[in-house]
This record gives C-alpha cells, structure tokens and sequence, in this order.
C-alpha cells in the first residue's frame, strides 16, 4: 500500500491486524507496547518523531512502502522438497 502519512501507516497496520485476526492487545503483548500505544499508533497520534518522518519524506517527494515481509526462503524449499515427494 502507498502511503502519505501518519495515518495511513496506521490504517496498514490496523487493517492488517484485523485481517490476521489479532486483537489490539495481542499484537500490544507481542510487540512489547502498551495496547494505548498501539491505539495511538493505528490513529495517528504516537509522537512527534514519527509526523517529522513523513515531513520529510515529504520534502524529498518520497513515501514509505509497507509490504509483506518475504517468506524464509528454509520454509519454501521445504515447500518444494515437500511437494515433490508427494
């Protein structure tokens, strides 16, 4: 997803922990934040330093692309190895 601002990195990150099916206090225990700071995060209101970011970014007409992580590469062959002896 393309995105602008503080907001719509919140929005990614919301709309990505909906479609996984997590709570807002599962993913705050996970990632070692308060849930509170996770809902200041998917609303946009987490610290300066993150608006001065995409300030910025936009300055040097640039945005931050969020995407997938790509899968470990040890799981896919074993994907492979997997299907090829079936």
């Amino acid at each position: 997803m393309y995105t602008r601002s503080a907001q719509d990195l919140g929005a990614v990150a919301r709309e990505k922990r909906e479609a996984l099916g997590l709570t807002q206090q599962q993913v705050a225990d996970r990632a070692r934040v308060s849930r509170e700071w996770l809902v200041n995060f998917e609303s946009a209101k987490v610290g300066v330093s993150l608006f001065r970011v995409f300030d910025v970014l936009q300055v040097l007409q640039l945005a931050l692309d969020v995407s997938d992580r790509a899968p470990d590469p040890h799981n896919v062959l074993d994907d492979v190895f997997a299907d090829l002896e079936r």
